[in-house]
């Protein structure tokens, strides 16, 4: 096997993301007003090297262990909250990763069954 290739089997670039996780940092979790989704602010304790990046997640609140790369919000995009009638508010921001990656939310658009609302 070529040492690139090895060495890219020994490192996952893109690893699971379970709150079990030793190195999971939750930075603040959010309710629906009906219950039936969280917003999930977290990042990786990486040692050393520091924290990782932040990621945002919107996930259905009624299920656990779940991997939470699979409800992460687009690069380029962070939860703010809720609206009173459960609607997740959003905000565009610049990340200094990713930048090749294009992703337009808007108001209206539909994330893992929750409707967004982008805030201006």
């Amino acid at each position: 096997m070529p040492l690139f290739l090895f060495l890219t089997s020994c490192f996952e670039s893109d690893p699971e993301h379970y709150e079990h996780d030793k190195a999971f940092v939750m930075r603040s979790e959010s309710i629906s007003p009906n219950q039936g989704f969280r917003i999930v602010e977290y990042q990786f304790d990486q040692g050393a090297h520091g924290y990782s990046r932040m990621f945002w997640a919107i996930a259905p609140a009624n299920k656990e262990n779940i991997n939470l790369k699979e409800y992460i919000l687009p690069d380029g995009y962070k939860t703010l909250g809720w609206t009173s009638d459960n609607k997740a508010i959003i905000e565009k921001w610049e990340p200094y990763y990713y930048k090749d990656r294009d992703v337009t939310l808007k108001t209206g658009d539909k994330f893992n069954g929750v409707t967004l609302v982008l805030s201006k």
